[in-house]
């Protein structure tokens, strides 16, 4: 062979890698739009489950509002039937007779609290002032809380319950005024120590008020 024609292995031309690159990007760009792809139909996927649940929870909304309607129409129609109209809510609260607030009265003025047990509902709420209380009682506990709270000093059963309307009303306005309505039979004691009974729609004694202090009202 002529060495002038004779090609060593060196001097053979490199093999071009140009195919080889443009595949590649080819394929890149192939992963990036599939992906692009797969990330849309999940969006749209989301979008369409939130809708569809909004769209269900409306419905659901709608059906409660409607049992409801229902519920209440039929409460009322069953009112009616008993002779009550739909907007009765309670009783209106009754004063006891005169003698009965003079009893009650006595009861506290001579330390005999176990008369009041006669003049009271079939359950008491009796409340302290700021202490958690005695809560619902049966007339014979709430004698006894009566009983604990007036006696625990018997030079001081000095009960005035002839207190100013200006005085009751200045309780009334106060964080406990709700214990101290219009027809309410109130007494402060010398040691300042207050009493409240306030009355249900038959006249019976359902609150009874305790303040171990004025200063608390």
């Amino acid at each position: 062979m002529d060495e002038k024609t004779e090609v060593t292995e060196n001097e053979k031309p490199a093999k071009t890698t140009g195919g080889s690159r443009k595949k590649t990007i080819l394929m890149v760009l192939l992963v990036l739009v599939l992906l692009a792809a797969a990330a849309g139909a999940a969006y749209y996927w989301r979008d369409m489950s939130a809708k569809e649940k909004e769209k269900q929870q409306a419905s659901d909304l709608s059906s409660l509002q409607q049992k409801n309607t229902k519920l209440a129409k039929e409460l009322a129609d069953e009112k009616a039937k008993n002779g009550a109209t739909p907007d009765e809510t309670a009783c209106t609260s009754k004063s006891p007779s005169a003698a009965a607030i003079g009893n009650i009265e006595a009861s506290i003025t001579s330390g005999n609290t176990a008369a009041l047990e006669g003049y009271m509902a079939p359950t008491v709420n009796v409340i302290i002032a700021a202490s958690e209380g005695l809560g619902m009682k049966t007339p014979t506990e709430a004698v006894s809380g009566i009983s604990t709270f007036i006696t625990n000093d018997p030079a001081s059963w000095d009960y005035d319950f002839g207190l100013s309307a200006s005085l009751v009303g200045s309780y009334g306005k106060g964080f406990y005024g709700q214990y101290f309505p219009d027809n309410a039979v109130a007494a402060k004691a010398s040691n300042q120590k207050v009493i409240s009974f306030s009355f249900d729609c038959d006249g019976k004694i359902s609150t009874v008020f305790l303040a171990a202090n004025a200063d608390l009202l």
